[in-house]
């Protein structure tokens, strides 16, 4: 996925081997949905379904549930979100793994927002529209953040506290080992081994998004985060945006809607079950200390 990732459990002595397992059996859901939603190997069966673009193609469970997030999510961000963006991001120039880019122009692209992504549950079948190709990475990695929660829960039932850390977007379940929130650390755009500050976080997932990291192009003049109204790298919207929802699902596709925003507040209010901190300007602020969130289901 392109970033680190950490698991934790919170367990007593007696429960090691248990937390073992349940960790372990994370580290395999991490890994699978890798292999599945990830658009840089042509074996996975995103890759599959976009050759398949126009027809009905029948999909693992993993993948047929991100889908299903992708299209409630892009109602729900009227659009900021898009999983169909990827032709927009390839001819921006990011057409393989970040770290293997090599600095190009962007070239001229006819891609439109919105193309039709058709589900049927029965058969658990996708059929995109021709011409259409998708890219999970606005909620690739709450999505499988969220998964390796589930995936420690059907081993351990009784799981007493687990997270899943997955480059900063973060899913969560009961309490950490001092029985307080879990307290996640808030990154810094201009220098990511420091931190802003915290939030104390007592139920729902994390997602941070912004252009200040991900740049390449000739003097990094592009960026992954593309506004679907234009089809190219966004000029305008906050330099960093972390979003505390119900799920990481959610804080990824919403932090990824609010970092393309002109109108933040406006999304914001609208969006009453949200708690979101935007970090803008060209200077660093001073440390925030401790901001408390519990996150709230969106109406």
């Amino acid at each position: 996925m392109g970033t680190v990732c950490a698991l934790a459990v919170t367990a007593a002595q007696p429960e090691r081997a248990t937390a073992r397992l349940a960790l372990s059996t994370a580290s395999n859901e991490v890994r699978a949905c890798e292999r599945i939603l990830s658009r840089f190997d042509p074996r996975s069966q995103l890759s599959e379904l976009n050759r398949g673009a126009g027809s009905w193609v029948r999909v693992d469970e993993c993948l047929f549930d991100a889908l299903g997030h992708a299209v409630r999510l892009r109602d729900e961000t009227d659009g900021r979100f898009d999983p169909t963006i990827l032709p927009a991001l390839v001819a921006q120039g990011y057409d393989r793994s970040f770290e293997l880019l090599e600095p190009r122009p962007a070239r001229a692209h006819d891609w439109s927002a919105g193309a039709t992504i058709e589900l049927d549950p029965d058969g658990r079948r996708v059929r995109i529209e021709e011409g259409a190709s998708l890219d999970l990475g606005g909620i690739g990695k709450g999505f499988a953040a969220t998964r390796a929660i589930g995936a420690m829960l059907e081993v351990w039932p009784e799981l007493p506290g687990a997270l899943a850390d997955l480059g900063g977007d973060v899913a969560t379940v009961g309490s950490p080992p001092e029985n307080s929130p879990w307290m996640i650390a808030i990154g810094s755009p201009w220098s990511p081994a420091k931190s802003l500050g915290a939030i104390h976080l007592t139920a729902g997932g994390v997602a941070t998004s912004g252009p200040a990291r991900r740049r390449f192009g000739p003097s990094g003049v592009c960026h992954h985060l593309i506004d679907p109204a234009t089809g190219a790298s966004s000029d305008h919207g906050p330099l960093a945006v972390t979003v505390v929802a119900e799920s990481a699902i959610d804080a990824d596709a919403h932090a990824t809607a609010l970092a393309v925003s002109m109108d933040a507040d406006h999304y914001l209010s609208a969006r009453p079950g949200l708690g979101a901190l935007l970090v803008e300007g060209l200077e660093p602020p001073r440390p925030l200390g401790a901001i408390d969130f519990q996150a709230q289901p969106v109406p």
